[in-house]
């Protein structure tokens, strides 16, 4: 059985249809285009850490661990020392890019806290975490599973 995917004016037929790998047919064309280069199927999960309880809050748009992927928020794969609003790739906003700060605990504890206390503007859309103990568990948690290989 096939499955078509809509992104746009594309769909996306995969499955059976070419014996396992995925044929693109446009609204406008009707016609399958060639299968990409590479796998059919990528392996679309966050990595374990992304799950664990105490990363719940950011789970949400974030993931962490060996081969984290950016999602709605950047990847946290060795946060600390780095600048913010650096990431290669990841869009973030002027005030992040703008702040001149680095992440380390501390920078981390006062903007888990408050996001948009420590900076005006971010697209952060996170109320912060009133529960101090909650914080450094997090950022305990970031240092450890966000070093990369």
């Amino acid at each position: 059985m096939s499955r078509i995917i809509w992104f746009g004016m594309a769909a996306v037929l995969a499955g059976a249809a070419v014996g396992g790998g995925i044929a693109v047919r446009t609204q406008e064309q009707g016609a399958a285009m060639p299968p990409p280069d590479g796998p059919a199927v990528v392996n679309a999960r966050p990595p374990d850490a992304t799950f664990d309880p105490v990363f719940e809050p950011c789970a949400h748009c974030h993931q962490i661990g060996s081969g984290a992927r950016m999602a709605t928020g950047p990847a946290l794969e060795n946060l600390i020392g780095r600048k913010a609003g650096t990431l290669d790739g990841y869009p973030f906003s002027d005030a992040m890019r703008s702040s001149g700060l680095t992440w380390d605990r501390g920078t981390l504890d006062h903007f888990i806290a408050s996001p948009q206390s420590v900076v005006p503007g971010t697209r952060m859309i996170y109320a912060g975490m009133d529960d101090p103990g909650q914080r450094q568990g997090l950022i305990e948690f970031i240092a450890k599973a966000g070093t990369g290989p």
